[in-house]
C-alpha cells in the first residue's frame, strides 16, 4: 500500500498541533468550573467575584427571596444604608476550591457556621432551616431575622436594638450624641461603621447621656425623666448648682466619676447609678449611707452636722432647705443656746445672723467658729448684760433682756447687782456649765438676795422671797411693799418706787413715821439718796436720833 507522504506530514503536524490548541479550551472550562458563580450567583452581575456568586440564583436556579436558598443573600453582601458588606465567611465555611471536602460534595441545604462577628458578645447563634430565622447573632441582636423575608429597605433601625436599647444603655434617642462617627442628626454619615463588630463612641460629655447644656446633672436622667419625683432625677440640680446657703458639691462626693465614658462600673453596670459618699459627708467621722427605698441619707454630715439623723427625702419637691432643714437654730446643746449665729460663726454668717456671705465655708465639713473671749461678744452691749440676749433680742418682755440693765447699771436709788448675785460666773467662756448649758441661764442667788434669812427663787418669770425686793425683812418683820415678787419682764417704772418694796413706813414694829432722812442719814428730806451703793446693800443703815 502506498502512503501519500502529503498526508502523513499533515496527521503529524496534526499530533504535534492538537495539544497546543486544546489547551485554552481545557483552561477556559477549568477557570469556570472553579468561579463560584458558575454554581450559584450571576457571573455578569456587577462587583466583586463574591458579590457575583452570592444568590439570586442558587443551586436549583431560583431568584426569589422567598426560596432559602435566595433569601437575603444581597442584601448581607452588598453594602446598604444601614451596615457594610457582610462577608460570606460570617455565614459558611468558603472553600479555597471547588472541591473541597464538605463543599459540593454535601447536601443541600448549605451549612451555616457563624463567624466572629456574629458571636461577639458571648451569643450562640443559630439558624433554623425550616423557620428561616437566625436566632441570637450579634449583628440582629434580640431580633429573629427572616431569612427569606428580607426587608424591601434595610434603612429601618430599631428593627435590631431599641431606640434607644434598653438600660444600661442611656435612655435617650439622639444616637449621634455618642455615635457620631456612625449617625447624623438625619441618618447615617458612614453606614460601613455600623454593625462591623464594634461600637464606635466618639469624645461626648457627661450631659450627653444625662443632664443638659452643659451640666451632667439630671434632669434628664438616664430614662429622660425630668421631674423631681423621678429617683433619676431628684435633688442633682440642687446639689451641683449649691445655692445662696451652701456650696457646689461636686459629682465625686456622692458617685465614682469616671475618667472615660469606658470605664469599668460606669456604662457597663446596671441602673441605678453607685452611691459612694466620700468627702464632706464622711466629716467628723460619720458613716453615710443610702436607703434607696426610702429615698433617703443617713448620718451624712453634710445634712445634720450636729447629730446623727436622716436627710430629708432625696425625691421631694420642696426646693431648697432653710437653716432648719440641716440643723436647729441654735442647735441643741452642747451648742451654745443662742441663735445669734454671726457672733461665733462671723466668718460665714452675716451681720443678721442668718445671710450665709460665704457659702464656700458652709457645709464644707470645718466648722468656723471664732468664740468671743469677752461676756458681751455673746450678750450685752455697753456692758456685759443683756440687750442684746442669745436669741439678739433687745426687748425688755424678752426673758433673755428683762431688767437686766435696771439691775447692772443702778440707779439713783440703789446700787448695781454684780452678775454673780444671780448667776454662776465661768472664769473662761469654755467652763462646764457655761456654754453647754440650757438655753435659758441658771439662776443661782447668792449675797445681798439672802440677807435675813431669805430664800428666793425665780420661777415663771418672778422673783419671790428675795430680800432685794422686801420678801424678806429684819428679824422676820413685814416690809409691807406693794411689789416684792416683780415680773422680770415688767420693766415701765412700776417697781421704782420706794413703797414696791417696803412701805412708807414699813409696819410696825418699824416707827410709824415717814421722815426717812431722821434715821437714816442716806436720804434727804426729798428721799433723794445721797449715797444709793450703800441702799439695798443688805445692811440698814440708821441711826435713831
Amino acid at each position: 500500500m502506498r502512503i501519500d507522504l502529503r498526508w502523513a506530514l499533515l496527521v503529524l503536524l496534526g499530533a504535534a498541533l492538537a495539544p497546543s490548541c486544546q489547551r485554552p479550551r481545557d483552561d477556559q472550562r477549568r477557570q469556570n468550573a472553579s468561579s463560584c458563580s458558575a454554581c450559584h450567583g450571576d457571573a455578569a452581575r456587577g462587583g466583586s467575584e463574591l458579590e457575583r456568586a452570592a444568590p439570586p440564583r442558587d443551586l436549583a436556579g431560583n431568584t426569589l427571596p422567598a426560596q432559602p436558598g435566595v433569601g437575603a443573600h444581597q442584601i448581607h453582601l452588598r453594602a446598604g444604608a444601614t451596615h457594610g458588606p457582610v462577608a460570606c465567611s460570617e455565614c459558611h465555611v468558603v472553600p479555597e476550591e471547588t472541591g473541597d471536602i464538605g463543599h459540593a460534595d454535601d447536601p443541600l441545604p448549605a451549612e451555616v457556621a457563624f463567624g466572629a462577628r456574629a458571636k461577639l458578645g458571648n451569643r450562640a447563634p443559630s439558624y433554623d432551616p425550616a423557620s428561616g430565622r437566625c436566632t441570637d447573632s450579634y449583628c440582629h441582636r434580640g431580633s429573629d431575622a427572616a431569612w427569606t423575608l428580607p426587608r424591601a429597605s434595610d434603612a429601618a433601625c430599631g428593627t435590631c436594638h431599641g431606640l434607644p436599647p434598653p438600660a444600661p444603655h442611656p435612655q435617650r434617642d439622639s444616637c449621634h450624641s455618642c455615635h457620631g462617627e456612625v449617625m447624623g442628626q438625619s441618618g447615617f454619615v458612614n453606614a460601613a461603621l455600623h454593625v462591623d463588630g464594634k461600637v464606635q463612641l466618639g469624645n461626648f460629655a457627661c450631659d450627653a447621656c444625662h443632664g443638659g447644656e452643659g451640666d451632667p446633672a439630671p434632669p434628664r436622667d438616664l430614662a429622660g425623666n425630668t421631674a423631681v419625683s423621678a429617683l433619676g432625677v431628684g435633688a442633682h440640680r440642687v446639689h451641683l448648682a449649691g445655692g445662696a446657703a451652701g456650696r457646689a458639691v461636686a459629682c465625686g462626693e456622692c458617685h465614682q466619676v469616671p475618667a472615660q465614658y469606658g470605664d469599668p462600673g460606669h456604662a457597663d453596670s446596671d441602673s441605678p447609678a453607685e452611691v459612694m459618699f466620700s468627702g464632706v459627708a464622711l466629716s467628723k467621722l460619720r458613716s453615710p449611707s443610702w436607703d434607696r427605698q426610702a429615698r433617703v441619707c443617713s448620718d451624712a454630715w453634710c445634712h445634720s452636722p450636729s447629730a446623727t439623723a436622716a436627710s430629708p427625702p432625696w425625691t421631694s419637691d420642696a426646693g431648697r432647705l432653710p437653716c432648719t432643714g440641716c440643723h436647729a437654730m441654735p442647735p441643741p446643746a452642747p451648742h451654745v443656746q443662742m441663735a445669734a449665729c454671726g457672733r461665733c460663726h462671723g466668718a460665714v454668717v452675716g451681720d443678721d445672723h442668718v445671710t450665709i456671705k460665704d457659702r464656700s465655708k458652709h457645709i464644707d465639713g470645718n466648722v468656723d467658729v471664732v468664740v468671743p473671749t469677752q461676756c458681751n461678744g455673746c450678750h450685752g452691749g455697753t456692758n456685759d448684760a443683756p440687750p442684746s440676749d442669745l436669741s439678739g433680742s433687745a426687748s425688755t418682755t424678752s426673758p433673755g433682756v428683762g431688767a437686766h440693765q435696771a439691775h447692772l447699771a443702778g440707779s439713783g436709788r440703789a446700787r448695781a447687782v454684780p452678775c454673780a448675785e444671780c448667776h454662776v460666773l465661768p472664769k473662761a467662756v469654755n467652763d462646764p456649765g457655761h456654754l453647754d448649758g440650757a438655753a435659758s441661764a441658771e439662776l443661782v442667788f447668792a449675797g445681798v438676795a439672802l440677807t435675813a434669812g431669805a430664800s428666793p427663787s425665780y420661777s415663771s418669770g418672778t422673783c419671790g422671797k428675795s430680800y432685794c425686793h422686801g420678801a424678806a425683812f429684819p428679824g422676820g418683820a413685814p416690809s409691807g411693799g406693794k411689789h416684792t415678787a416683780p415680773k422680770w419682764t415688767v420693766v415701765d417704772g412700776s417697781q421704782t418706787g420706794c413703797d414696791g418694796c417696803h412701805a412708807l413706813p414699813p409696819p410696825a414694829p418699824h416707827i410709824q413715821s415717814s421722815a426717812c432722812w431722821f434715821c437714816h442719814e442716806n436720804v434727804d428730806s426729798t428721799l433723794k439718796f445721797l449715797f444709793p451703793d450703800t441702799h439695798v446693800d443688805g445692811l440698814v443703815t440708821g441711826a435713831v436720833p
